[in-house]
């Protein structure tokens, strides 16, 4: 991280909260003061209390707030050592500001329980539509998850195989919906990883919704993907919590 960066002469772009100084409100604060002030991925926001003083709120306002950016994936919480902007380019939101209904608690539940309707949906479709070119590129992404070195590539795998079954649905417009928030697909998912207790059972769960859509058997396809996204939302629900 470049030393410049930590002064307060770029900090001083994180100015007071406007509006109800909500969760939402803050959020995007932090988000703007950010971009304004130019630090890159990697770097270093400024101290608790000095970013907290900042923004004219109380510290436990702050903590909410980088809860729910941390589980956006657009900063790490290095207990002990600070606040940084993420490093991984597919965790960064670019959209995330215009993405305010992201930003709330109950908002993101209500995100959570449509994207669980879309996937749904998508691979009924693809039980029914997928061609063979469709399922070896789910396969895959189904063999990057099993031979994954890291938990970073477990999620990237993870989440290019919901966004391959997107594709084998046949249907843009559906598709284009889940490609949408691809960065907060694949951030959820790090953080679905970091509450299970091993990834072989979620592995295990893709297998099965693969097994479902090479049998071109909608009802099974829709069945194992419900398991599997009632399972992750539990955990993911926890890292909101």
């Amino acid at each position: 991280m470049n030393s410049h960066k930590t002064t307060l002469e770029v900090w001083h772009k994180f100015r007071p909260v406007t509006g109800t100084q909500s969760v939402a409100d803050i959020v995007q604060s932090i988000i703007r003061g950010a971009t304004e002030s130019g630090l890159a991925q990697g770097d270093k926001l400024p101290p608790e209390r000095h970013l907290a003083e900042m923004l004219g709120i109380g510290r436990s306002q702050l903590r909410e707030a980088l809860k729910c950016l941390d589980v956006l994936g657009f900063i790490s919480i290095r207990q002990g050592d600070g606040t940084y902007l993420s490093s991984s380019p597919a965790s960064l939101l670019p959209k995330v500001i215009s993405w305010g209904l992201l930003l709330d608690t109950n908002e993101a539940h209500q995100l959570i329980e449509a994207r669980s309707y879309l996937e749904n949906i998508l691979v009924r479709l693809a039980a029914e539509r997928s061609t063979p070119e469709d399922r070896h590129l789910i396969g895959f992404e189904l063999s990057r998850m099993r031979y994954a070195a890291k938990a970073t590539e477990f999620a990237d795998a993870d989440s290019q195989f919901h966004l391959a079954i997107a594709r084998a649905a046949h249907n843009s417009v559906l598709s284009s919906t889940l490609e949408s928030i691809k960065s907060l697909l694949q951030a959820w998912i790090v953080r679905v990883i970091s509450f299970a207790e091993n990834q072989s059972e979620i592995l295990h769960q893709h297998e099965r919704i693969l097994e479902a859509i090479n049998a071109a058997d909608p009802d099974a396809a829709a069945a194992a993907m419900d398991q599997h996204i009632t399972e992750a939302t539990q955990h993911l629900q926890s890292a909101l919590e």
